[in-house]
């Protein structure tokens, strides 16, 4: 985790200092729509004894919308749309759905250069709200994310369309609506964007 933070923090003097990038993808008044696409199916087993879920899958639509209010320094505000399932292989426990919304508030730098890639980190915080099917005995806690920090590139295809790469730790305090547990999360999301101005 402190590499990856040093490398973020390395990469950011380093496009602060540089005058070598044309700043005409990442412009002020820039505008980037886009969103990111999350899938995931897991199954379990154990070698001794019972597992009592089969399998879960999950799916997680990220739309976005950033604002360029300085050259390569974007306002990038997400929300976050998810659906979780969990089934169950005993017919004594009632497959459970539960689905998510929320939103992050980060900020993004772009090291803008002559080609088609741009670099970038962010940084920002966040939180979730929880419902289910069947709903719970105890009400869900309200998950606050808080970092959410990562680095990626962006792949300019034309002068508007983009395909987006990054990959990002969060900290969830209260993680899954559950009262003082915390998870910490690493991971890898793709989409595209378009760049209107």
């Amino acid at each position: 985790m402190k590499k990856l933070i040093s490398l973020l923090m390395v990469l950011f003097v380093l496009g602060l200092f540089s005058s070598a990038f044309a700043q005409t993808k990442t412009a002020k008044g820039q505008i980037e729509l886009g969103g990111d696409v999350a899938f995931g199916m897991s199954t379990y087993s154990v070698e001794e004894g019972e597992y009592l879920i089969d399998n879960t899958t999950d799916f997680t639509l990220y739309p976005r919308f950033g604002y360029f209010v300085i050259p390569k320094l974007e306002i990038e505000p997400r929300l976050i749309f998810s659906r979780y399932s969990i089934n169950y292989k005993s017919e004594d426990f009632e497959d459970w759905s539960f689905t998510t919304l929320g939103a992050i508030f980060a900020v993004a730098y772009n090291f803008e250069t002559a080609g088609k890639m741009v670099p970038f980190v962010f940084g920002g915080f966040g939180f979730q709200t929880y419902s289910s099917d069947p709903k719970p005995e105890k009400d869900y806690e309200t998950t606050m994310i808080l970092p959410t920090v990562g680095g990626g590139i962006k792949a300019f295809l034309t002068d508007h369309g983009v395909i987006r790469f990054e990959a990002f730790y969060e900290r969830h305090d209260k993680a899954g609506g559950v009262d003082k547990l915390t998870s910490n999360n690493f991971g890898i999301r793709a989409g595209v964007s378009v760049f209107l101005k």
